[in-house]
């Protein structure tokens, strides 16, 4: 077959733009002095400090989790104590560390016990090569030398850097192998102490989140115990599935000040009712500004979205949508972001997609710094839509909703009675609880109880307003009436005392019958009415 020299110049012109392209990124990733040279970082909101990284695993004392005997009827040897391993990223001190973390580590380390710990070469490659297939059949194949030149490159981690002697934030959550690494990095970097814990269980939601509360609860005691923490700031978040834990972490415990969920998609039919389903899911609870960041695309399918807006009126929430078309789960991850600086595969939207997950971190990062820093840039930033050089507005777009002031619950509601005064409390109430239908303040027997507590304290216009409150609440109770009258009666006030008796025996006429506790109601109405 003849080739004409026209085909051949073409076929030998592509042949050679390639190998160019090649040449060029290897050259820019080749021989990294120190991971600050690495392009990783070139758009990303790097801070000050250096990153110190270690692995470490604790034991919790307090759970078993194996039984004494085997099933054989053997007694089990050794300690069995649950083992909780987790990945800290840390301010450390400059030039301390035995080494830079690579790419490549970042994608087998989750197997790891300790920083120090090793795998045979074998099992590396088998993970590196399982990793590249996944990155492959997400956004198509690279070469072998960009594929080892990412795998090889210096990130800013260094392993063991010693910690620095002053306290940070905390910010907590479940490890996602090498998916939030970069992230972890750049928040340690801006000050930020980033414990990941790695999961023991095979299924996140709703079983998993149990014991992985549990287990990030006993990591922040550790944490705190072992780095110099700021124990008033601490916060939590988590990619994808380990997503799910971090948001019903931040319902269940006080300790949490914010939360940032990525790409998880806690709204979508299937995966609402998994997170929905955990016992720690209470969304009246969740009182700390929320960060939730997710792809345009996949949030036309959050059947559920404006269920949990409902749920979470008392939260100030930050919805961040990334618009660009086509926006893979895996672009908000390393995994995604590295294709597009690295590997250079992701096609004619390659700047954006890499572009989408660089103002998901200065997003991130500008979040956790207005919530737990309290920086007032920071904060500005949060107010309104910024306009960011080198990121196109048209690929995101930010709502944001102000959560309200919920109503105290019933021990909150005596505390600023005793404290503030019946008037200030009131006033409290009066301007809460009408979007507040979650508290245990209208619970009848809550309010019953207090006042009934204040009237044997000889506390009679404390008492008077509980019951007043009350009936507010719940106004066809003879019961409640007759305890209000019951307040009045104690002060000497007949016309008032006799105003609520009445409306027991109203309350009590309209039923065809009453048990023996009403007839007993009605009985006292009648005397107090004399």
């Amino acid at each position: 077959m003849k080739i004409s020299s026209k085909t051949f110049y073409l076929k030998d012109n592509r042949a050679m733009r390639k190998k160019v392209l090649t040449l060029l990124n290897v050259i820019l990733f080749a021989g990294f002095a120190h991971a600050g040279q690495n392009p990783i970082y070139e758009n990303l909101p790097t801070g000050k400090y250096t990153v110190g990284f270690k692995i470490i695993t604790i034991t919790d004392s307090s759970r078993v989790i194996a039984p004494e005997y085997n099933y054989l009827g053997e007694k089990n040897a050794g300690d069995r104590f649950k083992k909780i391993t987790i990945h800290v990223w840390y301010p450390a001190k400059a030039n301390t560390g035995k080494r830079n973390i690579t790419y490549g580590e970042y994608c087998y380390n989750d197997l790891l016990t300790s920083t120090d710990e090793t795998l045979p070469a074998e099992r590396i490659n088998s993970v590196l090569s399982s990793r590249r297939g996944s990155v492959r059949q997400w956004f198509g194949d690279a070469s072998d030398e960009l594929w080892k030149q990412l795998t090889d490159a210096q990130l800013l981690a260094r392993a063991n850097a010693t910690f620095l002697p002053e306290k940070f934030p905390l910010l907590i959550g479940m490890l996602r192998p090498l998916s939030t690494s970069i992230t972890n990095e750049m928040l340690a970097s801006n000050g930020y102490v980033v414990a990941m814990v790695k999961s023991s269980t095979l299924y996140r939601a709703p079983l998993g989140s149990t014991e992985e509360i549990s287990d990030m609860q006993h990591v922040m005691a550790h944490i705190v115990n072992t780095f110099k923490i700021d124990e008033e700031k601490i916060g939590t978040f988590g990619f994808s599935g380990s997503g799910f834990s971090q948001v019903l972490l931040a319902m269940y415990d006080y300790r949490i000040k914010a939360v940032a969920d990525l790409e998880s998609g806690i709204y979508m039919e299937g995966l609402y009712q998994l997170f929905s389903a955990s016992n720690y899911y209470e969304p009246s609870r969740l009182k700390i500004p929320f960060l939730h960041a997710f792809s345009r695309d996949l949030s036309k399918q959050e059947k559920y979205f404006e269920d949990f807006e409902r749920k979470t009126i008392f939260s100030e929430r930050y919805h961040l949508l990334l618009n660009q078309p086509g926006l893979h789960h895996w672009d908000f991850a390393a995994e995604g972001y590295t294709s597009c600086i690295a590997l250079k595969n992701r096609g004619a939207d390659q700047s954006n997609f890499q572009k989408s997950f660089e103002l998901t971190n200065i997003y991130l990062l500008n979040f956790f710094n207005a919530k737990l820093k309290a920086d007032q840039n920071a904060q500005m930033f949060l107010t309104d839509k910024p306009s960011l050089s080198k990121i196109p507005s048209a690929i995101w777009n930010i709502q944001i909703r102000k959560g309200v002031r919920p109503a105290p619950n019933g021990t909150e509601f005596e505390d600023i009675i005793r404290s503030k005064g019946i008037a200030a409390a009131m006033d409290i109430v009066n301007s809460t609880l009408i979007n507040d239908s979650t508290t245990n303040l209208r619970q009848w027997v809550v309010l019953n109880n207090l006042g009934s507590n204040f009237l044997l304290e000889k506390k009679y216009d404390e008492s008077i307003q509980v019951f007043k409150l009350n009936v507010q609440i719940h106004p066809d109770d003879a019961n409640l009436w007759d305890s209000l009258a019951e307040g009045y009666e104690a002060t000497g006030d007949k016309e008032n005392t006799k105003k609520a008796s009445q409306q027991v025996l109203d309350l009590l006429n309209k039923k065809p019958s009453l048990t023996n506790p009403e007839k007993s109601l009605k009985e006292t109405a009648e005397r107090r009415l004399k």
